[in-house]
């Protein structure tokens, strides 16, 4: 049995074994050094061993055999999970004694301090010879432990096995606080205590269900234990530990979640200290052009929020009768009926045209209660002005820049205006923004010193606003939902390009399809009345007419 020890042990400290070049390996553990480590190097290279076969033969199975040498590497997985909590435990602990100096746990307990507190970081002979923290330490080129405390350069022992383990930093935290509640506790006067949570920490310890289990169910108990009965967490305890052994994490998560939702039906009202460290919006960094916005709100705040967003994602999007293209201008031939009758062809027409995920519909309906909001003027003033949306641009762009020119005709690095809060915007941001604005002009002098300020003019008057409105009753664009309170007038033949401001002129949009009209270069056109829609080729080479159908039942 030596001569087979010494041969694992030999395979297992092999140069380059299971090691990529240039990453430094833990120093082999002497045969001494009994228990775990050896048992350890041990299976580790045995595993090394036949790795070099373990496709080839894994090629081989059948459809028993593959299942249960699956099944037996799921079981040695967590059996490695456990490991790695006795080892994230032991590092903290000598970690931290060994920074604190060897003087510490004697200082505190006296010379009899009982075996098993101290770290084998002092000189006492009751230190043992050999431990794996020597290794680690040594292996790092760290100071000599026996010198007093050690500054291994990492702030925490998270850091340290992010380094030194190659993992994550939120694998590391998690292992350390699954520790604290599953692995046996010694006390003050180093008497050992069971693990907090004795069943979860039973399962672990056999290898019955993974680390990453234990988390979800420790997290869950974490979160009741200030609401529920002991009788009740222990409970819970028992049936999410059954749980993990007989079913996926999946399922898991699922139960944990009836379980905390069950013992804690007030949710965990967060109190006024948590609330001033956490609820609130925040500004992030902006990434390729994208705003980046985080909420954090109370469930009425967020029912609020929401109420106003889903009002772009009704999904009563079918038309009520008949096509939404023009009769006159459909193909005929065997194959205009597929092109143009039946619901389900404007249940595609509408997927077509509306391209939107859930998300960005949900912003959509967000951005357009903010802009009935800022319509509606009930908003507190700010200095005597009722908030707006403001965008500062030259006016002889907004007449020939952006009247007809593109952004290819402009210097390189101009911009066409700029927004108050976010900086330059875009042309075509600053066109759909005019379609229904107040154009204040102003005469800057040469230093850009204003000389004079004109008086605000209304695009859409509100009679004429009201007219369109009586007429459209909301979006007018072919399959929207959106009510006429959401949407924004627009002027059909743009009003940069001299088009006038009438009811004859207008039509109704909402944000999305404002923005769609603009940037897709649709056509609009009035036929008795009723505004139909002309797709450019790329979005329908035959360029068939269609029309909203869904606020007039005809």
């Amino acid at each position: 049995m030596e001569a087979v020890g010494d041969f694992i042990l030999v395979q297992a400290t092999r140069p380059g074994a299971g090691i990529l070049p240039g990453i430094p390996r833990l120093a082999p553990v002497p045969p001494e050094a009994e228990g775990v480590g050896r048992a350890l190097a041990g299976a580790l290279a045995l595993l090394r061993s036949c790795n070099g076969t373990a496709v080839a033969d894994a090629a081989l199975f059948g459809v028993a055999e593959a299942s249960d040498f699956a099944g037996r590497v799921e079981e040695l997985s967590r059996m490695a999970d456990y490991f790695q909590l006795v080892a994230a435990a032991a590092v903290d602990r000598t970690r931290s004694q060994a920074v604190a100096g060897p003087g510490t746990a004697a200082g505190k307990f006296g010379s009899n301090a009982p075996a098993g507190w101290l770290t084998g970081w002092n000189t006492e002979a009751s230190a043992p010879k050999s431990t794996l923290s020597d290794t680690i330490w040594n292996d790092t080129g760290g100071a000599d432990p026996s010198s007093g405390g050690v500054d291994d350069g990492y702030r925490n022992t998270a850091e340290f096995l992010r380094v030194r383990l190659r993992i994550s930093a939120p694998e590391a935290r998690r292992r350390l606080a699954l520790v604290a509640d599953v692995l046996p506790r010694t006390g003050l006067l180093s008497q050992p205590l069971p693990a907090a949570k004795e069943e979860l920490a039973a399962v672990v310890a056999s290898g019955d269900i993974s680390s990453r289990a234990a988390t979800i169910i420790n997290l869950s108990l974490d979160r009741v234990r200030h609401v529920s009965a002991p009788e009740d967490a222990a409970r819970m305890e028992h049936a999410l530990t059954r749980t993990a052994i007989e079913n996926d994490q999946d399922f898991l998560t699922r139960i944990a979640k009836r379980w905390t939702d069950a013992l804690d039906q007030d949710g965990g009202e967060p109190g006024e200290q948590e609330l001033r460290h956490r609820q609130g919006a925040f500004i992030r960094r902006v990434h390729r052009g994208l705003q980046h916005l985080e909420l954090f709100a109370t469930t009425e705040q967020f029912e609020h929020i929401l109420s106003v967003m889903n009002t772009a994602t009704n999904p009563r999007t079918g038309a009520a009768s008949g096509p939404d293209v023009d009769d006159a201008a459909a193909p005929t031939g065997p194959r205009a009926g597929s092109a143009v009758d039946g619901d389900a062809d404007d249940a595609a027409a509408a997927e077509r045209l509306d391209q939107r995920t859930r998300p960005q519909r949900l912003l959509d309906g967000l951005v357009g209660g903010c802009k009935v909001a800022l319509a509606a003027g009930d908003l507190p003033a700010a200095g005597g002005l009722r908030p707006q949306v403001m965008v500062t641009v030259d006016y002889r762009d907004l007449l020939e820049r952006l009247g007809g020119a593109d952004a290819e005709t402009r210097a390189p690095g101009s911009n066409a205006g700029t927004l108050m809060f976010t900086g330059p915007v875009t042309a075509s941001t600053v066109r759909k923004i005019a379609c229904d604005a107040d154009i204040i002009p102003i005469v800057l002098g040469g230093q850009g010193r204003i000389l004079d300020i004109g008086r605000a003019s209304r695009v859409f008057p509100p009679h004429i606003r009201k007219a369109i409105t009586a007429r459209d009753q909301g979006c007018a664009f072919p399959q929207c939902t959106i009510p006429a309170p959401w949407c924004e007038a627009h002027h059909i033949n743009y009003w940069s390009r001299g088009g006038s401001t009438g009811a004859g002129n207008g039509t109704l949009l909402c944000s999305h399809h404002h923005h769609v009209v603009h940037k897709e270069h649709w056509t609009i056109q009035l036929r008795s009345g009723v505004p139909w829609f002309i797709p450019p080729p790329h979005v329908d080479p035959r360029q068939v007419p269609r029309r909203n159908r869904y606020f007039r039942l005809e």
